[in-house]
This record gives structure tokens, sequence and C-alpha cells, in this order.
């Protein structure tokens, strides 16, 4: 897979990315601050793959995701549920 862009973002500035993949890679370059992300995925999608180690690229994890409410409904899930492929 080949990098096609690489962004840094200003402080309390949102972003987003609109593409067919949905691939992305968020990071921290502070080695002191912390970092906080929200991500709002529209339309939501009950699970993904996830990387837990890049050096093994072609062994990814499968997420299962949890939204708090969905259309105005509440709900109750383990929210970091993750399983190994």
């Amino acid at each position: 897979m080949d990098v096609t862009s690489d962004e840094v973002f200003e402080d309390d500035a949102p972003a987003f990315i609109n593409d067919s993949m949905g691939y992305h890679k968020v990071g921290n370059p502070s080695t002191s601050t912390p970092a906080i992300t929200l991500h709002l995925y529209c339309p939501p999608f009950n699970q993904c793959k996830i990387w837990l180690d890049p050096s093994h690229a072609s062994s990814p994890s499968k997420a299962c995701m949890c939204n708090y409410s969905e259309y105005g409904v509440k709900h109750s899930c383990e929210m970091f549920e993750v399983n190994i492929i």
C-alpha cells in the first residue's frame, strides 16, 4: 500500500477524509502532550479491520464497533472488543 497524502492538522480544527477505502492512520507527534480524536462515520458500520502491529501488516484484527447511540436510541456494549483474525 502506498501513502497518497500526509497531513498535519491544526489544534481544534475539524478535518475529514472522503474516499472509497476509508483507510487512515492517526498519530500524535508530541511525546509530552496527549491527543484526543473523535471519529464520526456516516453511515455507521458494525466492524472493521485494524492493524495493531505495523510490523505485521498482513495480520489485521477485526474490531467490532459500538455506537453508544444510534438514531437516537441508546445502546450498551463492550466499547473495545477486538478479535484477532
